[in-house]
């Protein structure tokens, strides 16, 4: 019999927790589908899309050019701002799309949304027949933002 409460007394202790963890206001922000980011390396601004089938964030780039373990490139916003980077290559991969296959670079960018900045992992596209021309993946919103389609 006293087996029989001690387990009953564990079961309501885990139940408890459980309840205080669900309880438990989350530290996230709230974002919509759009954010206006600001990418802090080349102090420029972007209205991105928040992409949350996107597993890592990719920016509008050109003139892409591979120098050594660093690669060159600009970033162009949706009202044609540029501004002319250097990143140490972080990686080089092959991202399927709708489209096609390609090869990127990925490299880091550090993006601010209301005054928090994350170092965040960014593939570097030519997206300049895209609306928007950031899309801003898991990898930019995990740990901090949960999205809430109704706002804009």
């Amino acid at each position: 019999m006293k087996h029989y409460f001690k387990i009953l007394l564990i079961v309501l202790c885990l139940c408890q927790n459980n309840l205080l963890k669900a309880q438990t206001p989350s530290k996230k922000e709230i974002i919509g589908c759009t954010a206006n980011v600001r990418i802090k390396n080349g102090d420029i601004d972007f209205l991105g899309r928040v992409d949350t089938g996107a597993e890592t964030t990719s920016i509008n780039a050109e003139n892409i050019k591979a120098i050594g373990d660093s690669v060159r490139f600009t970033i162009i916003n949706q009202r044609g701002k540029k501004t002319t980077l250097t990143a140490k290559i972080i990686e080089e991969r092959t991202v399927k799309n709708a489209e096609a296959a390609e090869k990127r670079y990925f490299v880091y960018l550090t993006i601010s949304y209301l005054n928090v900045s994350k170092i965040t992992l960014v593939n570097l596209n030519n997206r300049s027949n895209s609306t928007y021309k950031i899309l801003l993946g898991r990898n930019w919103l995990s740990g901090s933002y949960l999205v809430d389609v109704d706002i804009d």
